[in-house]
């Protein structure tokens, strides 16, 4: 909101690389860039952070190869959540989240995918918002 002709500070949130909707890829950590997000939708921008998608396991989620996902940080989830995980293998995926009887199940949005069965993972944040685009 523009009151009295002062524009509203867009907030800053780390590009932290990239992060597969297909294979679980190794994680990286390191900002590549930043973000400049509304304040409006930054309202808890110390917690988020941006990952492009690579692959086309979510994209009966609407979720595309090349788009952005904006993640919230947190370490939990509900079931039916889309997240971003962290396998036993040290390595990071997104995937809808679901915790079942003696495993937790890793979900492809894509029919021509298998589901990822996991004794053990770390969530490492909810996906929260998308960004189709390119980012200079």
């Amino acid at each position: 909101m523009d009151l009295l002709g002062i524009a509203p500070k867009q907030k800053q949130i780390p590009i932290l690389g990239t992060v597969t909707a297909g294979e679980p890829i190794l994680a990286v950590e390191d900002a590549t860039d930043y973000f400049p997000l509304p304040p409006q939708l930054a309202h808890d921008d110390q917690s988020l952070f941006m990952l492009q998608i690579r692959g086309e396991s979510m994209i009966n989620a609407g979720i595309l190869n090349g788009d952005y996902v904006i993640v919230r940080k947190q370490a939990y989830a509900d079931n039916g959540d889309i997240v971003i995980a962290m396998t036993d293998e040290n390595e990071a995926t997104c995937k809808r989240f679901f915790k079942e009887s003696d495993h937790f199940r890793l979900q492809p949005e894509n029919d021509a995918m298998a589901p990822i069965i996991l004794t053990k993972v770390s969530i490492l944040g909810k996906v929260v918002s998308l960004y189709r685009g390119e980012i200079d």
